[in-house]
C-alpha cells in the first residue's frame, strides 16, 4: 500500500471519531444506568491488533487514536504473531475487541490462534474481527460456519468508515455481553445466596428433628421410668391398705403400726421420683425461677449432715464433717443450693458399703467455697465419669441398702449448680470410692 494509498484511506479521520458523533451519543453511559449491574467497569477498552506487519499496527492506531465511546478511549495492545498473542492474554485479560490478521508465521495462525482463544483461554466474550490480505487462505463463507469470529474483513477493503463502524459495532456488542454476564453472575449468587440460605434451614430443621425425635425418646423413658418405679411402691400401698381394710382385727396394734411405715416409705419413693420429675421438667422447660443472693452455707450443710446421721448409723457408717471457719459466704439460691447438697450426701450413704467411712468437709479458698463429699465407696471407672451428670443414667454401682435411685439425681445436680454459677464433679477411681466436689464464688464481707 502507498504513501498516497495510506492518507486516502485514512482522511478525515479527526473529523470521524470526535465524541460529539451522534452514533456514539446513542450509546453513552450504557454501564453507567442505574439498573445496570457491571462486572469490572474499565476505565479504557483494550483493543490486541496480532499482525504481522508493524504497518497495520501503526495504522490502525493512527486511525483509532481519538476514538471515544461511552467516555472512553482505546487502550491498544499489540502482538506480532500468535505464539506471542498467546502470552499477552495472560496479562490482559479484559481484551474487549481482537483485531485478527490469518495469515503470519504460518498459513493459517490466525484460525488457530481463534480455536485458542475461544476454547483453551475460554473467552467467550472478546470480538474477534478477522482481517485478512490473503482471502484466499480463508474463504470468508468457511471461516464463518466453522470458527467462533464476529466478523471477517478484507483488509483492502476496511476504510477508516468501515473501521469506525466494525470498532463501534463490536463495542456495543462486547458492553452488552459484559452487561447480560454481570446479570447471570448476579443472579448465580443470588441463586448460592438462597441455595445457601435453604441448605442452612434444612440443616435446622434436620437438628430439631433431632431434637424432637431425642425429646420424644426421652418423654418415653420418663413414661417409662415412671409407671416401672411408681408401679412397685403403689402396688404395696394398694395391698396393704387392702390388708388393714379386710383384716384389721386380725392384726395387732404393733403390726398395723409397721404396715403404715411401710406405707410411708413407698409414698416417699414415689414423691421422690414425682419431686425429680418435676424438677427437670421445670429445669429442661425454664420455669426453675433461682434468686440467688449472699448466704453462709455452712448452716445447709449442718442440717443436711445431721438429716442423715440416723440412716448412716443404720449402715454402720460413720459420717464426719469437717469445718474449720465460722462462715463459708456464697452467692446461691437457698432452695437449690440445700438439694444439691441434700443429694451429694444422700448418694454418699447410699452407695457406700456397710462400715465405711463418709467425709464432709467445707473450705474456703482464696476465691471460693468448696464443699467436699467423699466416700469409701466402690469407685467409677473413666468411662462412667465421663456420664455421670447424665439423665436417667445409672451406672455400676448399686445402692447398698436397698435404697430407691431415679437416675435423676445428679443430672439435677449439675443443672441446679450450673445456674447458680458454680461448678460441681467427681474425682474417682475404681475401687478407691468417690468424691463429689461442688463450688461457688466466695462472697467478701457484706457484699
Amino acid at each position: 500500500m502507498t504513501n498516497q494509498e495510506d492518507k486516502q484511506l485514512f482522511d478525515n479521520t479527526d473529523d470521524l471519531f470526535q465524541e460529539d458523533d451522534p452514533a456514539l451519543q446513542d450509546d453513552e453511559l450504557f454501564f453507567s444506568q442505574d439498573n445496570a449491574v457491571v462486572l469490572t467497569e474499565p476505565e479504557m477498552w483494550e483493543v490486541m491488533i496480532i499482525d504481522d506487519e508493524e504497518d497495520v499496527h501503526q495504522l490502525t492506531r493512527f486511525v483509532l487514536e481519538d476514538y471515544v465511546y461511552q467516555g472512553k478511549k482505546l487502550k491498544f495492545v499489540s502482538a506480532y504473531c500468535a505464539e506471542e498473542a498467546k502470552a499477552m492474554f495472560e496479562q490482559s485479560p479484559n481484551i474487549a475487541v481482537i483485531l485478527l490478521d490469518v495469515v503470519m508465521e504460518t498459513n493459517d495462525a490466525g484460525l488457530k490462534l481463534v480455536k485458542y482463544i475461544r476454547e483453551t483461554w475460554q473467552n467467550r466474550f472478546a470480538r474477534i474481527i478477522l482481517r485478512t490480505g490473503q482471502p484466499g487462505y480463508a474463504p470468508e463463507k468457511q471461516v464463518i460456519l466453522k470458527y467462533d469470529i464476529n466478523d471477517y474483513k478484507n483488509k483492502t477493503e476496511l476504510t477508516d468508515q468501515k473501521l469506525f463502524t466494525v470498532i463501534t459495532a463490536s463495542l456495543r456488542a462486547y458492553s452488552d455481553i459484559m452487561t447480560i454476564e454481570s446479570y447471570r453472575q448476579h443472579l448465580e449468587d443470588k441463586v448460592a445466596e438462597r441455595t445457601h440460605e435453604l441448605q442452612e434451614k434444612n440443616e435446622a430443621l434436620v437438628k430439631l428433628n433431632q431434637q424432637l425425635i431425642q425429646v420424644n425418646q426421652e418423654k418415653n423413658e420418663f413414661l417409662g421410668i415412671a409407671a416401672h418405679d411408681l408401679r412397685n411402691p403403689l402396688a404395696a400401698i394398694q395391698s396393704l391398705a387392702n390388708l388393714i381394710k379386710t383384716s384389721l382385727d386380725d392384726f395387732p396394734k404393733l403390726k398395723i403400726s409397721e404396715f403404715a411405715s411401710m406405707i410411708e416409705l413407698s409414698s416417699q419413693k414415689m414423691f421422690s421420683l414425682i419431686k425429680n420429675l418435676l424438677d427437670v421438667n421445670a429445669i429442661e422447660s425454664g420455669n426453675m425461677n433461682l434468686s440467688l443472693d449472699a448466704y453462709d452455707m455452712l448452716p445447709f450443710l449442718q442440717i443436711v449432715v445431721n438429716n442423715y446421721l440416723r440412716p448412716a448409723v443404720e449402715k454402720e457408717i460413720a459420717l464426719q464433717f469437717e469445718f474449720t471457719e465460722q462462715e463459708y459466704k456464697a452467692r446461691v439460691d437457698e432452695n437449690a443450693i440445700f438439694q444439691v447438697l441434700d443429694n451429694l450426701v444422700s448418694n454418699a450413704v447410699k452407695y457406700s458399703p456397710q462400715g465405711k467411712n463418709v467425709y464432709v468437709r467445707i473450705i474456703k479458698g482464696e476465691h471460693t467455697v468448696r464443699c467436699e463429699i467423699q466416700d469409701e465407696g466402690p469407685g467409677l471407672e473413666k468411662e462412667e465419669l465421663c456420664q455421670l451428670f447424665g439423665k436417667f443414667v445409672r451406672l455400676s454401682p448399686r445402692p447398698t441398702g436397698d435404697e430407691h435411685s431415679t437416675g435423676l439425681g445428679l443430672f439435677i445436680v449439675k443443672k441446679l449448680v450450673t445456674a447458680m454459677n458454680g461448678k460441681v464433679w467427681c474425682e474417682s477411681e475404681l475401687g478407691k470410692g468417690a468424691m463429689f466436689i461442688v463450688e461457688f464464688p466466695y462472697v467478701m464481707g457484706n457484699e
